[in-house]
């Protein structure tokens, strides 16, 4: 006997499309929406923000005309992240604050989620694959961080919700709310251009007379508009900032699933990774039972595009990657709503009941310890190092940042914990190459050396550690999260 249960109500049945009909008087969907908001607020602001999500902020904080010449110009990923974080912040840059904002996206996502399942899959898949949303670990990690991955979550999911109301009963209006959900998802992330892409994937896998060919035609054209923009920034802007992509590997590939799985970890991400394939696999048996039924299958298409949205986007990426590397595990989390999916999918037809039941439990308990795991986790503690620099360097002090990058996470993270119009010392961002920070010293009594991510080893940073200990003797040292302190006092 096969393991699943494949008989399911086909897309826009009467039967089908209840199944999401009752969102707000659904105590089951209430229970899980409360689980995940108060798992997405535990330990909110406890972390320091990180470089990434300092650079959000300080994105943000600019003047709007310098706002809108910088996403022209220069970095056009996030725009519209970016664009609602600026009025967000008038309520304060605490860590958790301006969190928040992400949080909502986060637990917004949890109803739709249950709506998108219940409409292709019956009520308890959705319902499933909204508890496993609450507890997913990498859903949590991106809303508790101020950057727009949590939005671009919230926007796949609406977007496919679209399309399949847009299959079910074709209009005009379901057409147009699609087309301009998925054009202004490109605008959260350069990444959102793959998700109207793996909705047209599946539409191959409907029967010829269930295809609005003029409708999707429409479609196209509107967010091909749309992302036009974004499409020619993406080729006209310098990405030097992405250099650090490598070649897509199969190192990059278990990053992508522990990430989806777990949000990272090498043992209990693991072993979460490897119950996921298992199930995984099951949903492609599944999948490919009713491939092969023909049109007759109900389930043929749901399948279809759960599996498209899922693959289309990896498959994509790493085709572009043999031109220019774009692979990366973060980018893709718009594949999560479709994994979670195919995930709940299967497990909503083990056939026996109490391996069903058991599954279930088992996934949802690695699940939550993935995400106790992630609380633990330590990020770059910049708050801790300027905290502390703030505390006990002297406005006559000077402040050297090794490299660049960290002059400008450790002073943006000064400007909203000290008021700028406040004495400060001078920062100064050194490198080995560049030996002119050495006249900037003037004599100074005492010195700061900030190291971010540096290794003892690095050539560099020993060639300036020698250059500064010719003035200068090293007499503490504080350790932050990927980040040292060492204060040095005039010979």
């Amino acid at each position: 006997m096969s393991p699943f249960s494949t008989t399911k109500s086909p897309p826009g049945s009467p039967q089908q499309a209840s199944g999401d009909a009752g969102i707000t008087s659904d105590l089951p969907l209430w229970g899980i929406l409360i689980a995940g908001a108060v798992l997405r607020l535990i330990a909110l602001g406890q972390k320091s923000f990180w470089l990434d999500e300092i650079a959000s902020i300080a994105i943000s904080r600019r003047p709007w005309p310098v706002l809108g010449h910088f996403l022209w110009h220069d970095e056009a990923n996030m725009a519209l992240y970016y664009v609602l974080l600026k009025p967000w912040l008038h309520l304060g840059y605490a860590e958790a604050t301006v969190r928040l904002l992400s949080v909502i996206a986060g637990v917004v996502s949890i109803p739709l989620i249950y709506a998108l399942g219940a409409r292709l899959f019956g009520r308890g898949t959705g319902l499933l694959s909204a508890a496993l949303l609450s507890l997913s670990a990498c859903a949590i990690a991106v809303s508790q961080e101020a950057r727009a991955y949590s939005f671009l979550v919230l926007l796949v999911l609406l977007s496919t919700y679209l399309f399949v109301r847009l299959v079910e009963k074709p209009s005009g209006s379901w057409a147009l709310a699609y087309a301009v959900v998925a054009g202004i998802t490109c605008y959260f992330h350069y990444f959102g251009v793959l998700v109207p892409a793996a909705h047209a994937v599946s539409v191959a896998a409907l029967p010829s007379p269930r295809r609005p060919y003029r409708l999707l035609l429409l479609v196209w054209i509107i967010i091909a508009a749309m992302a036009a923009p974004i499409l020619w920034l993406m080729h006209a802007q310098d990405i030097g900032h992405l250099s650090w992509l490598q070649p897509p590997s199969w190192l990059e590939l278990y990053h992508l699933g522990v990430f989806l799985a777990a949000d990272g970890g090498k043992a209990v991400g693991g072993v979460m990774l490897a119950v996921e394939l298992m199930l995984a696999g099951f949903y492609l048996a599944v999948f490919r039972g009713a491939w092969r039924k023909g049109d007759d299958d109900p389930v043929r298409w749901p399948f279809a595009l759960t599996l498209s949205a899922f693959a289309t986007p990896i498959v994509i990426t790493l085709l572009v990657s043999i031109i220019r590397p774009a692979f990366y595990h973060r980018f893709l989390i718009i594949v999560l709503p479709a994994w979670l999916l195919m995930i709940s999918v299967a497990l909503t037809r083990i056939a026996h009941r109490a391996w069903r039941m058991a599954a279930i439990v088992v996934v949802c308990g690695l699940s939550l310890a993935t995400t106790v795991l992630l609380y633990r986790r330590a990020t770059e503690d910049w708050r801790g190092a300027v905290t502390f620099l703030v505390a006990n360097s002297r406005p006559q002090d000077r402040v050297l940042y090794y490299q660049s990058v960290g002059e400008f996470a450790g002073e943006s993270y000064r400007d909203w914990l000290q008021p700028v119009t406040m004495p400060r010392p001078q920062a100064i961002g050194i490198n080995a190459a560049d030996t002119a920070w050495q006249s900037s010293l003037d004599h100074a009594a005492r010195v700061w050396l900030v190291l971010y991510r540096a290794k003892p080893e690095d050539a560099g940073l020993l060639a300036i550690e020698r250059a500064l200990s010719e003035s200068h003797i090293a007499v503490r040292q504080r350790h932050f999260h990927d980040i040292n302190v060492i204060q040095y006092d005039a010979r």
